[in-house]
């Protein structure tokens, strides 16, 4: 009798263990199964989403128009995306919204008219009749609209071995640059400002580009250092402003009257001042960076120095021409710019432009004399632009707007 109780004790026991293992058996299988069509319901999504902002930068009529909200049901089935785009400096961000039940996905991204390659110059040169001459090793690599459609040697301080290299056409260019239509403004009254002390609390901050954009209060501080700013950013000054190479700023814009950039700074700014803008040696102004002046009462000046890297642009703009000769921007020996110079005004060229140049006139100065429409040992290069570079869009043509491109993902 005991033999038998024990048995029956050890059946009921390996039924309680085999249900207990199939009922775990089963409910992994069942919350493996909807977790994988979570899972797919979530790629499915994301790609819905992707495919939504697609079309929406795909779509001209969409992307050029101004601000609001598109909403739009992609696949006519009850889902509908959500798309919002504002300026940031030269470019815009555009988010990506997708809801659906419960889930939400979102996107974020920076996006600029791409690079129609074939379609860029080398050099744009306004014809004030006055030949644009050439000395020392120049080089000079794409399409060029100069005065008469021609250019001259020279020879500077008695330099008699000229090694200039022209490769690309020369066509005549007119009495005026390009009209430039881009005009970048910021009003910063329209933002919440983050207040000295609320800058000395945390000194590290981020700020996603689907949120709402914040200013950086740096009015009465001469120096930023020590610090780390990224994203949706302005940093703010109403006197001259110095950012030192302790400074960590990613994909802000800078807003000061006078910006200097100390010696051996990294990060990726958009400046917009109003007088002047000093690029110090050793300096890398990663992609995408700019550098904005607009100004027709001042004397204007940007120097970028040394060994120094600007990749995205440099803009000196106005509306009258004889307040062009007050403008002069300055590429130093062994700087380098990759992208477009926009300058109306003069340029001193002696470091190299992977890209192209629109200028109203070039300057020399050596240390015996100035020299008008002359460039020595300046190089111009538009074959060497990297082929995902996504220019500035200076121009409100058809073949600027031909494509609309992610230049980076937030």
């Amino acid at each position: 009798m005991n033999l038998k109780s024990a048995s029956l004790i050890n059946a009921i026991f390996v039924c309680l263990m085999v249900s207990i293992i199939s009922s775990g058996l089963i409910s992994i299988s069942y919350y493996h199964k909807m977790f994988e069509n979570k899972l797919e319901s979530l790629e499915a999504h994301i790609n819905r989403n992707e495919s939504a902002l697609n079309y929406y930068l795909n779509n001209k009529e969409l992307v050029n128009s101004e601000g609001g909200i598109h909403e739009f049901d992609l696949f006519d089935d009850g889902i509908v995306s959500h798309v919002k785009k504002k300026s940031w400096g030269f470019y815009d961000v555009v988010t990506c919204k997708t809801e659906h039940k419960t889930d939400s996905i979102r996107k974020t991204v920076l996006v600029g008219y791409g690079n129609n390659k074939s379609k860029q110059l080398a050099l744009y040169l306004t014809d004030y009749d006055k030949a644009l001459k050439l000395s020392g090793a120049t080089q000079i690599t794409g399409t060029m609209f100069v005065p008469n459609g021609r250019t001259e040697l020279a020879y500077i301080n008695g330099n008699k071995g000229n090694s200039v290299v022209l490769k690309g056409s020369q066509k005549e260019s007119k009495n005026r640059l390009p009209k430039l239509d881009k005009d970048v403004s910021i009003e910063v009254e329209r933002y919440p400002f983050l207040t000295i002390n609320a800058l000395k609390e945390k000194a590290d901050l981020v700020n996603a580009f689907d949120a709402p954009t914040k200013v950086l209060d740096f009015r009465g501080i001469e120096h930023v250092k020590d610090v780390s700013f990224k994203g949706n950013f302005i940093l703010y000054s109403n006197s001259a402003l110095s950012i030192n190479a302790s400074a960590v700023l990613e994909d802000i814009i800078v807003k000061a009257p006078v910006v200097n950039i100390a010696a051996g700074f990294k990060g990726t700014v958009q400046i917009i001042a109003d007088t002047q803008v000093v690029v110090e040696e050793n300096v890398v102004l990663r992609y995408p960076s700019s550098i904005y002046i607009k100004n027709d009462e001042e004397d204007v000046s940007v120097v970028l120095n040394g060994n120094s890297k600007v990749l995205g642009g440099i803009v000196i703009h106005g509306n009258t021409y004889n307040n062009s000769l007050q403008r002069q921007l300055t590429i130093s020996k062994d700087a380098m710019l990759i992208g477009d110079i926009y300058c109306y005004g003069r340029l001193q060229l002696d470091g190299s432009v992977l890209g192209s140049v629109y200028t109203d006139r070039f300057t020399l100065k050596t240390k015996s004399s100035s020299y008008e429409n002359t460039i020595l040992n300046g190089k111009i290069d538009n074959s060497k632009l990297p082929a995902f570079f996504v220019r500035l869009p200076l121009f409100n043509r058809a073949i600027d707007k031909s494509a609309y491109e992610v230049i980076k993902t937030f």
